[in-house]
């Protein structure tokens, strides 16, 4: 029996909608404890974690610049994320890890220690050797779909004592690319030599980009997984610095910017100004921008840099000051971490780079460019949080700053 072409029609967008309505796509944080930082409707990633974890059933991909416990914890919250991967090996899972070369000198315990049990390889990335910079992306794949991406790293403390922010998602196209970047580094980190994107032709237009479409509270979304360095992404995922400096360039009210630290400063005394003239541009046409960054970026080198933007019209710069933890002094830690940029409230970026050029252009770091409304609205009221907080101060262009000890 011939079937109508109505039919067929009607069937397949009613498969395509399925398709986006069952798309998964959540903001993830980390609040650090004994503050009010957090988002009741946000999960915390550590619940996350362990869910994700819990429901493997054949392959767990893990990448991160570096993987740390704390020595003093048997039971601290990176602990129990890797008993469920120990237990989800034990239960037939594939399991695969990658840490950056250069970084495992400091802390080799966990991978050298998983990698010796059934079911779970490690390997390490020589991301310097390779391209110059560091391994520095974070992120995790169940079963090549249910994926996480974001700015924590696997350690202890961006589960407990530093403010983070990642993403949930086991949308059909970005879930499988976040793969396909995974097969590119655990391939070279094994020594096989692959081919590698030209950088010339990795850097498609706003107009040219695929972006995956997707349904998020009710609302129909698109986004795009985006990487770093240029010259070794698997073919068809963009560089995410040209699409991150269009999407500032596109800013029309608002840029609200979120990050670690911010330095156009190269180490040989240039200047990186491909994003720092991005906002400039923003807030010279009228654009209210206003940055949040940790009081890590109080260093010397970083301090002319920041203050150069705060004595701008038509910008904001605040430093956040998360206070020590009660049970005492915790090194490198209790300190705001995320990368996200919203614009207009309507579209953002999230990411695992920091503002340098090493970043985009050495590194390996990945990126989600997400055209959104509620999604970016939820990154925003993230932004306002920690703005509005009494652990923000506004930078005076004309004040002296100290950074806070990050080590004992």
């Amino acid at each position: 029996m011939r079937i109508p072409k109505v039919l067929l029609l009607l069937a397949t967008l009613t498969i395509a909608a399925s398709s986006l309505a069952a798309t998964r796509f959540d903001l993830v944080e980390t609040t650090p404890v004994e503050t009010t930082l957090d988002h009741s409707d946000i999960p915390a990633a550590i619940d996350v974690w362990l869910e994700m974890i819990r429901g493997a059933r054949q392959t767990l991909d893990i990448e991160s610049f570096y993987f740390s416990d704390d020595p003093d914890d048997d039971d601290d919250p990176l602990d129990r994320v890797l008993s469920e991967v120990e237990a989800a090996a034990a239960r037939g899972v594939q399991v695969r890890m990658i840490g950056d070369k250069g970084f495992h000198r400091t802390y080799p315990e966990i991978l050298d220690r998983l990698g010796a049990l059934p079911n779970i390889e490690t390997r390490l990335l020589d991301a310097r050797s390779l391209w110059g910079g560091v391994q520095h992306a974070k992120f995790m794949i169940v079963d090549g779909r249910d994926a996480y991406l974001g700015s924590q790293n696997w350690d202890w403390r961006a589960l407990m004592h530093i403010r983070e922010l990642g993403v949930r998602t086991n949308n059909h196209r970005i879930g499988p690319d976040i793969s396909r970047v995974f097969e590119m580094d655990w391939a070279l980190a094994g020594g096989e030599d692959l081919p590698t994107a030209d950088p010339k032709t990795n850097l498609p237009s706003p107009f040219s980009t695929d972006y995956s479409e997707f349904t998020s509270y009710g609302e129909h979304c698109r986004a795009i997984l985006a990487g770093s360095p240029p010259q070794a992404l698997p073919h068809g995922i963009p560089h995410d610095e040209p699409l991150l400096i269009d999407l500032m360039d596109r800013a029309e009210r608002t840029l609200e910017l979120h990050l670690l630290s911010y330095n156009p400063g190269d180490r040989d005394g240039g200047y990186y100004g491909d994003l720092d003239q991005a906002l400039r541009r923003a807030a010279a046409r009228g654009v209210e921008v206003r940055i949040i960054l940790s009081n890590w970026a109080k260093r010397s080198y970083m301090l002319p840099h920041v203050k150069s933007l705060a004595v701008l019209d038509n910008i904001e710069v605040r430093f956040t000051n998360i206070p020590e933890w009660s049970g005492g002094f915790v090194p490198f830690a209790r300190v705001e971490h995320p990368k996200y940029l919203v614009r207009d409230g309507e579209e953002a970026w999230l990411g695992t780079s920091n503002w340098s050029r090493s970043y985009f252009t050495d590194s390996r770091n990945l990126s989600l460019f997400i055209k959104c409304v509620n999604q970016a609205w939820r990154m925003h009221q993230v932004f306002e949080m920690s703005w509005k907080s009494k652990h923000a101060e506004t930078v005076d262009p004309g004040k002296s700053y100290t950074p806070p000890r990050r080590k004992e």
